[in-house]
């Protein structure tokens, strides 16, 4: 099978485009109509050769995504390649006592737009925990006011106040690390598990959280590997698709996913960091009392990864035929 990268010429595949494709990873994103230039330009050529392709994506999409590529048949990752990344955290059986003392913990690797959003908006409302937060690069000023006038306009003057203040210059210079491996989940979940079992609340900062499609990817199993509650600060509509298309459940009795239904990413993000003030000012002991209130969807969605079951819904197969794939 053609593997095809988006970094890559796509001059290549002007005289002959082949009739499979695999294009891994998150493609770049979806723009806010739901389409993707990368695929777009798959598209345009496949059709002046009058040909159908079978493309290989990392997303499960509907309708609303395969409307626009007419000469593509869009279809999930194979289940080998979905493993390789997924499969990391399956051997990891053991995690520390859940012992709540801190409220959020957040990593945050690479420096795209939305985790530069996140780690800000976590630092200002007084959320970043050096101990139990990472932020592995630096950012300016300039850079997160640029940000919120390009998504929020005329708006600008009063997102700012959620995102910067006149201490924030130490904070954006200064980088916080606790040995990220980029990929290696097997040594991250490591060198992380106190940080997530001794937290409250895990907010997975996700890939390319101000795309417009939701795209879902490993961060959120360090969260159901060690048992404990996650949210997600991803592209709308994240949490409905990852219980629609994954089958794990939210955790409803503790929080209001509005937030996820709001499309602009800066709206979203104080949406969500909004949403959890109320629990901010709770003891270590009540927030232990809490957690206990989602007991059965932290054990379904733990069981539901380690068993695979998660499998049969993003791939429509058989539960028992699991064990042979594997």
């Amino acid at each position: 099978m053609f593997r095809l990268h988006i970094n890559d010429s796509f001059e290549q595949l002007e005289k002959s485009i082949p009739d499979e494709i695999f294009f891994p990873d998150t493609l770049g994103g979806f723009d806010v109509n739901l389409q993707n230039q990368y695929l777009l330009t798959l598209n345009n050529i496949a059709q002046k050769q009058n040909k159908v392709v079978k493309v290989y994506i990392s997303y499960p999409v509907d309708n609303s995504i395969q409307k626009f590529y007419p000469n593509l048949k869009l279809t999930f990752e194979s289940i080998e390649d979905f493993l390789k990344l997924f499969n990391q955290l399956h051997d990891y059986k053991i995690h520390p006592d859940v012992n709540i003392k801190n409220f959020v913990c957040s990593f945050n690797g690479t420096d795209h737009v939305g985790r530069q959003l996140l780690v800000v908006a976590l630092n200002q409302f007084g959320y970043f925990n050096p101990a139990y937060c990472s932020k592995n690069f630096t950012i300016t000023a300039d850079q997160i006011d640029g940000h919120i006038v390009n998504y929020v306009h005329e708006r600008d003057r009063f997102y700012q106040k959620f995102f910067i203040n006149h201490n924030s210059d130490n904070f954006f210079e200064n980088i916080y690390s606790f040995g990220h491996v980029r990929f290696n989940h097997a040594k991250n979940i490591h060198n992380l598990e106190d940080k997530l079992t001794q937290s409250f609340l895990h907010i997975v900062s996700e890939s390319l959280a101000t795309s417009y499609y939701p795209f879902v990817s490993e961060k959120f199993l360090y969260s159901v590997v060690t048992r404990g509650l996650f949210l997600s600060y991803a592209q709308p509509g994240w949490h409905n698709y990852l219980e629609n298309h994954y089958g794990f459940k939210k955790y409803s009795k503790l929080f209001d996913y509005k937030f996820d239904t709001i499309t602009n990413p800066v709206e979203r993000l104080i949406e969500l960091m909004s949403m959890i003030s109320k629990f901010s000012r709770l003891s270590s002991d009540d927030w232990q009392d809490l957690y206990l209130l989602e007991q059965y969807t932290i054990e379904y969605n733990y069981d539901h990864y380690m068993s695979n079951n998660y499998l049969k819904y993003i791939y429509a197969i058989n539960i028992d035929n699991i064990q042979t794939i594997l």
